[in-house]
């Protein structure tokens, strides 16, 4: 009897259902969040969150305009870890809201 991993039936149950590309944007939410706090410390952290995804694009809430120009200018190392995270290119620019 073989085993196969819960990763890979999840995947395919969520193909089947048509709700893969929901649930890669909640992983990019998610992940983006974590790489904000691991980039920027709890201080910036506190202050902006990933809101949802169009397309390509990320939207980030920003609670103030340092905050969103701090992000902004290491938007592409941002981007390109979070791709690295979620396996292939899935964001490729970064939107921001106050």
């Amino acid at each position: 009897m073989t085993f196969i991993p819960l990763k890979n039936i999840l995947a395919q149950n969520a193909r089947e259902a048509g709700i893969s590309q929901q649930v890669l944007a909640a992983q990019a939410i998610e992940k983006f969040n974590k790489i904000l706090a691991e980039v920027f410390g709890p201080g910036i952290a506190r202050k902006a969150r990933a809101m949802y995804v169009r397309g390509k694009t990320l939207t980030v809430g920003c609670l103030s305009s340092v905050v969103t120009q701090e992000i902004y200018l290491k938007r592409n190392k941002i981007i390109k870890e979070l791709n690295r995270r979620l396996g292939g290119e899935v964001i490729t620019d970064l939107k921001f809201k106050m």
